[in-house]
Order: C-alpha cells, then sequence, then structure tokens
C-alpha cells in the first residue's frame, strides 16, 4: 500500500461513460439490440417458450449436462409469487424459520430481477452495468419442458434447456430469475420447468462453444438483457472476482451474512476503487483510494468485483488487493472505523470490531 493514499469518495468527479466493461456490447429489452456492440439482435418476445425448445443444429446445446451442481426441477403451469426482497438482517433467532423457508421456497434471484425491472427507466449505461453485477450473484432458472427424460437423466442434471437461436444462427441460453419470469415463457397448454442452478454456472456455459451468450428473462419485455459470450467472458474475470462475498451480500440476506463477507474478504481480498497521480513525465506518484463517511466515520470502500466500481459512475479504477494487503492498509490507519462493501448495493458495512479474521491476516 506504499503507493496508496486516500481520498473520498464525494471528490469524484462523475464520468460521461461508465467503465469500458459495460453493456456496450449488451442489449436491453428496453433499448433493443439495435447499436449495441456485438450484442445479439434478439427480440424478448422472439425468446419465448416455444424458441425454448429449439435446438442448435449440428451441438448438443439442447441436452447440455448439469454436472456436479445441486438442481431441483420445478413445474411452473402456475405463476409464483416470490418473497418480498428483504433489506434488514433478520435476528438470530428467526434465522432458522428464515433458511429453511428459502430452502422450501421456488428460487428466485431478487437483485437480478430488480435490475431488469428498473432497466425501462435507466437513462444512461449504468442500467445495464447493475444488470450486469446483480448476475453474478445467486442462482437461475434454466427451462426445459422434460419430455421423454428419464428420471435417471433428471437427476444426474441432463435435461434438454431452453435456448434462443436468432436470425444468423446464434445459440444463446435462456435464463429467468423467478418461477414467475419463466411462467411468462409458457405457452397455453404447455408444462415448462425450471432447473434451478449457481448464476455463476449458467454465466460459464455461456461462454460454452455451444452458446453465442445468454438471454436474461427474455419473455418479460422491456426488463429482459442478451448478454453475448464476450462479454460474459469479461465479466467473469480473470478468477480474481469474490464470488463468495457477492453471494453473501445478495437478498434476502441471511443471519450469518457479515460472517460471510468478512471470511470472503479473508479468504480472497478485494478491489478498491482509485485514481492515480503522476508526475509531470508521467510516472506515477500515489493512488488515492476511495472513502466513504457515515455520520463521523470514516470507511475503506472494497468491491468485490470491478463491475462494482463501474456502476458507481465515477470513473474509477479497480485496483485488486489481496486480503493481507487490505488488512495492511486497515491496520495503518488507526481513524479508518472499517468498510464498506458494494457501495452500489446491496451494501453491507462492517466496523474494526466485525474484522477480526480479516484483521489477522495483516
Amino acid at each position: 500500500m506504499g503507493l496508496f493514499s486516500k481520498r473520498n469518495s464525494s471528490d469524484a468527479d462523475a464520468a460521461d461513460g461508465a467503465d469500458d466493461l459495460t453493456a456496450a456490447g449488451a442489449a436491453s429489452g428496453a433499448e433493443g439490440a439495435d447499436g449495441a456492440d456485438g450484442a445479439a439482435a434478439a427480440s424478448p418476445k422472439a425468446a419465448d417458450a416455444t424458441a425454448a425448445s429449439d435446438a442448435p443444429e449440428g451441438s448438443d446445446a439442447n441436452e447440455a449436462p448439469v454436472p456436479h451442481v445441486s438442481i431441483s426441477v420445478t413445474g411452473v403451469s402456475t405463476p409464483f409469487g416470490g418473497p418480498a426482497p428483504a433489506l434488514a438482517q433478520p435476528e438470530a433467532a428467526e434465522a432458522a424459520e428464515e433458511e429453511q423457508a428459502r430452502a422450501d421456497a421456488p428460487e428466485e434471484n431478487v437483485d437480478l430481477g430488480q435490475a431488469l425491472a428498473s432497466l425501462p427507466e435507466a437513462e444512461d449505461q449504468r442500467g445495464m452495468l447493475h444488470v450486469l453485477r446483480q448476475s453474478l450473484q445467486g442462482k437461475l432458472l434454466l427451462s426445459t419442458n422434460a419430455e421423454g427424460i428419464s428420471p435417471e437423466s433428471q437427476a444426474e442434471g441432463r435435461v434438454p434447456l431452453g435456448v434462443y437461436r436468432d436470425d444468423e444462427g446464434a445459440v444463446f441460453l435462456l435464463a429467468y430469475t423467478s418461477s414467475l419470469d419463466l411462467e411468462h415463457a409458457r405457452s397455453e397448454g404447455e408444462t415448462l420447468y425450471g432447473v434451478s442452478v449457481p448464476a455463476l454456472w449458467a454465466l460459464e456455459q455461456a461462454t460454452s462453444d455451444a452458446y453465442a451468450g445468454i438471454v436474461l428473462n427474455p419473455a418479460s419485455e422491456g426488463m429482459s438483457a442478451v448478454i453475448p459470450k464476450e462479454l460474459v467472458k469479461r465479466m467473469l474475470g480473470d478468477g480474481r472476482n469474490n464470488n463468495a462475498a457477492k453471494q453473501a451480500l445478495s437478498q434476502p440476506r441471511l443471519v450469518d451474512a457479515e460472517e460471510r463477507v468478512v471470511a470472503a474478504l479473508a479468504e480472497f481480498g478485494c478491489f478498491v476503487a482509485g485514481r492515480a497521480d503522476v508526475d509531470e513525465n508521467g510516472v506515477r506518484t500515489a493512488v488515492g483510494i476511495a472513502e466513504s463517511r457515515m455520520g463521523d466515520r470514516r470507511l475503506l470502500e472494497v468491491f468485490t468485483s470491478p463491475l462494482e466500481i463501474a456502476a458507481l459512475g465515477r470513473g474509477d479504477d479497480a485496483y485488486p488487493l489481496t486480503s493481507e494487503e487490505l488488512a495492511k492498509a486497515l491496520l495503518s490507519d488507526e481513524d479508518l472505523a472499517g468498510i464498506i462493501v458494494n457501495p452500489a448495493a446491496p451494501w453491507l458495512d462492517l466496523d474494526r470490531s466485525q474484522l477480526t479474521a480479516l484483521l489477522a491476516k495483516g
């Protein structure tokens, strides 16, 4: 941290555009795919349940296996009303009941669903940035009609997955944030099923040779997104994203979210937002690192991926820190009250007293 100095996040001027890892390569149902660099020209309405059964020629994309993941197959012949987003953490006494309710309920990716629902009102690229960053957590439902598939194949995760093929023959994996969104894709008289998988697994599948990308909530007009393969690869990064911390921050939030976030930071590190100062020769002399203030508390801003930094729209660069570097930075400045993780929300602020496992790394 020798080159690092602190700066208040309010000192950052808003950038005219977001980071280059943005929706420049994605299309939303609110704006369409026209003019989007590398985007698939897919109409969200066209990607309905009929298209879901359209298999790519010369490939087995319609029978993509689901290896090494715990899946559940849920019929959606009737709509499902998911739980309301929980912004506050539950009391410890409610933990067992809450976790059991989440285990029994069909999956719903609350944060991603909210980001997609906000696309029609988005005034700039940051609307799609919020979609991209929220797609890195939670679970998604992949569609299948499961007709003619043996129970053994279903148990092994070998079911035909719904896809959409555009006019140029590119095949996109279809994914839904809730049973209700999957229900919108069902044709009359059809029983459509949802295969619940981790969102990261679905994104990784979308980068395989069988697919050109992924379509999120394709049947929800104005609130869907087409993410091409190359952009998905950039979203997934080089392995330094802290996916465990991102998952722990997702809604509805579990009672042990704080412990999970701290443990993830202590194991995988994070990113910080900063801007470099350079001298007259163009040599970097220092990097100003962003902070936030909550009342009289100074909090170091930490992020689980560069997308979280870009979503703030301040034009900051992303600097990866190991857990040891993060701990040393906090220990070197006793006036720092703690950290705030992913200020673009869902966020979590943590005082020093809650960071014992992390500070031990310093």
